[in-house]
């Protein structure tokens, strides 16, 4: 039986996470559906650094982590208010209808294309990556990740089997693609990440580096689940989280549009370099990433060596486990209205600027952090602007009394919620 370590603390945790002896994954079966040892996210040791580091590196070269990433970002959100205008003044969903811009943002990242995912047939890659989380999250729920021996005994019962194909399914269409890139690569110009890993395959001669031949295809094939597991439904339910706040709390919402309007606007598009001018949409994209605690356990780690921390043995093999939800909600940090949500939990006593808090943590801590961090925020700066500086959203008049809880999941999402959307200033 391997012990599990479950820490709520933030500094604890922040340490420790840190720490050499705690850089290890948790090697639990169903997650190791994803890639095994390749990739990133199951990935240890040298596997681990060497993808880890050209993932970043890449990335960054790509656009990720500065302003050009701003224009795909924007095409997508444009798309979806042309969306929401079609909708106007009447009831909508609130979950899942940021799933089909957030998927084509990482697809542009990694093949350089986009899926229309605003046609009335839902596109191949949107129904794919939905599904393979989905049944992920439903073998999770099922309790196999906790008794994983049972998916030799009743495999479809505990939704094993569906997991297996879907994943196995979602892995051939990113080899498809993979493919066609080998076949239009261009050494002198590479275009996306595809082509970028394709390249270091290409070079690399040392059989023990993991980017080898076989070793190399296989991480290749890894990366490309983890970035669409990790990234696309993370930010697609926070977006839905954001939406379902601020039609509840009609005085953030207004702030929000004031700030919009006072910086950007009625006309000019939002742009990142709004970001440091406004405060109170930061705080409540952070206070939003906190209420919403999408991950609530975070992403288990495996102790790679025994080590004694504060006054506690933690054993090699030993799973820890980051309660981020208890550390987002725990009243002795963010006081007695832990449960509420209050942007201005964010910002400075004059509500100029924005104040971090070294308890925040969505996106796990030390050097297993999550690389699609800025992706993630800029994503969310620039739909909420977007969305905020055109329409006003209230909940529809056949809503219930609000519920910001969530249905039981490894990945959280808000409860069904619906709202209606109205244009702003539409008398001009």
């Amino acid at each position: 039986m391997v012990p599990a370590i479950v820490i709520s603390d933030h500094k604890l945790l922040k340490e420790l996470f840190s720490h050499p002896a705690a850089l290890g994954k948790a090697q639990n079966p169903v997650f190791t559906v994803i890639g095994g040892k390749y990739g990133i996210v199951n990935a240890e040791g040298q596997v681990w650094e060497e993808q880890r580091k050209f993932a970043f590196k890449k990335l960054r070269e790509l656009g990720l982590t500065n302003s050009s990433i701003e224009l795909p970002l924007l095409e997508e959100a444009k798309c979806l208010l042309s969306w929401f205008e079609k909708r106007i003044n009447r009831s909508i969903t609130g979950c899942h209808i940021f799933n089909g811009p957030v998927v084509n943002i990482i697809w542009n990242v990694i093949s350089g294309k986009r899926s229309e995912w605003e046609a009335e047939e839902e596109p191949e890659l949107i129904r794919k990556s939905i599904a393979v989380f989905r049944a992920l999250n439903k073998t999770i729920m099922s309790g196999l990740a906790f008794a994983p021996s049972l998916r030799h005994v009743a495999p479809g019962i505990f939704g094993w089997t569906d997991w297996v194909n879907t994943h196995n399914d979602f892995e051939k269409l990113m080899d498809k693609e993979t493919e066609n890139h080998a076949v239009k690569l261009d050494p002198s110009n590479p275009m996306d990440l595809i082509d970028h890993y394709l390249l270091e395959i290409k070079k690399t001669t040392d059989p023990s580096s993991s980017f080898y031949k076989e070793d190399g295809e296989q991480s290749l094939r890894a990366m490309l689940v983890e970035l669409f597991l990790a990234g696309s439904e993370t930010v697609a339910n926070t977006l839905s989280y954001t939406l379902l706040y601020l039609s509840h709390f009609k005085d953030a919402q207004a702030r929000v549009q004031q700030e919009i309007d006072d910086v950007i606007g009625d006309f000019r598009t939002p742009s990142l370099t709004d970001k440091k001018l406004m405060p109170y949409v930061e705080a409540v994209i952070l206070e939003t990433l906190r209420c919403s605690s999408i991950l609530p356990l975070g992403s288990p780690h495996r102790m790679v060596e025994d080590l004694l921390f504060h006054g506690y043995f933690l054993p090699k093999g030993a799973t820890v486990i980051a309660s981020l939800y208890a550390i987002h909600h725990d009243p002795n940090v963010w006081g007695e209205d832990a449960e509420t949500f209050r942007p201005e939990r964010f910002l400075n006593k004059e509500m100029t600027s924005v104040v971090r808090h070294d308890a925040l943590m969505p996106f796990g801590s030390g050097k297993r952090i999550c690389l699609g961090e800025q992706l993630a925020t800029n994503t969310l700066f620039l739909f909420l602007t977007s969305i905020y500086q055109k329409f006003d959203i209230s909940p529809a008049p056949d809503s219930q009394t609000p519920d910001f809880g969530s249905p039981p999941a490894i990945l959280k999402g808000p409860m069904p919620f619906s709202v209606v959307m109205k244009l702003r200033n539409a008398d001009k």
